[in-house]
């Protein structure tokens, strides 16, 4: 096995997949979702071993992927379009516990369909789990049409697992920073609200769309409903405006338009508990 040549491929992986941009992507906080930096680092593997390559979390959902060969049939194609891989095979995936190279397309480990099995006779899968610091993250999944996965390969697989490992980590790392900033700011605008105005809010919060987090009303109105002042009504909003839990804007005569920023705080308004619970 040559180490120059594995220098060579990781310089190559680390070059495609522009790992020079993680760090800006990963701190920006438009970066809500996993998908640059996997995306990139499937694309990069891909082109360099010429395979289909996948990265799945440990619930089965699809976080990056690359399709250097259409192999797949519209079954397949369905899955990866909703980014959710089947129940029995990420269980599969989890019994696997060590690199395992080149499965042959019959095993049931294969990332190949069923159905292709006569058309690509020669199809390698390779699974690779994503592990960091004893906790499976996830599986990287190398599909080969022919040729099998050789050492310096090996390596090269099992260096971008740990690529794909401390990228996943980081965004969850950063995505529980994000919700304990919410749970803060949830109970610090609620310590400002009086009793009025909490059941002020439970009312509005009660027209709030969940699936959009959003609405439209009108404060006389809810005031009425709930039996308080249309003031304390807008004190309530005003104070969650100044908190950043809401957006809000006039619509002038159709009401008032109201966006959720911080969507712990409804529940915690509707809960006697802690709302990190």
């Amino acid at each position: 096995m040559s180490n120059e040549a594995f220098l060579q491929k990781v310089k190559e992986l680390n070059k495609q997949a522009n790992v020079k941009e993680w760090a800006k992507y990963i701190l920006s906080n438009n970066s809500n979702e996993i998908d640059f930096p996997l995306k990139s680092i499937s694309f990069a593997l891909g082109k360099i071993l010429d395979a289909n390559i996948y990265i799945v979390n440990a619930e089965g959902h699809l976080l990056g992927y690359h399709e250097r060969h259409r192999v797949n049939t519209q079954r397949v194609r369905n899955l990866i379009e909703n980014k959710m891989f089947p129940y029995n095979y990420i269980q599969r995936l989890s019994n696997v516990t060590e690199t395992t190279l080149n499965v042959k397309i019959d095993d049931n480990l294969t990332i190949f369909p069923v159905e292709k099995r006569a058309n690509y006779p020669e199809a390698m899968t390779s699974v690779i789990p994503i592990v960091l610091s004893d906790d499976r993250l996830g599986t990287l999944l190398v599909g080969r049409v022919q040729d099998e996965i050789d050492d310096v390969d090996a390596l090269l697989v099992e260096h971008a697992a740990s690529m794909i490992g401390l990228e996943i980590a980081l965004e969850y790392g950063k995505n529980e920073v994000e919700i304990e900033k919410q749970l803060s700011g949830a109970r610090l605008a609620i310590s400002t609200l009086s009793v009025t105005e909490v059941k002020a809010l439970k009312g509005v919060f009660s027209q709030i769309n969940p699936d959009n987090q959003e609405t439209i009303l009108t404060t006389s109105e809810i005031a009425d409903k709930i039996g308080v002042t249309r003031s304390i009504v807008v004190n309530a909003l005003r104070k969650l405006v100044s908190a950043s839990v809401i957006e809000q804007r006039s619509m002038g005569m159709k009401g008032t338009y109201i966006k959720v920023l911080n969507p712990i705080f409804s529940k915690t308004l509707f809960s006697d508990q802690d709302p990190s619970n």
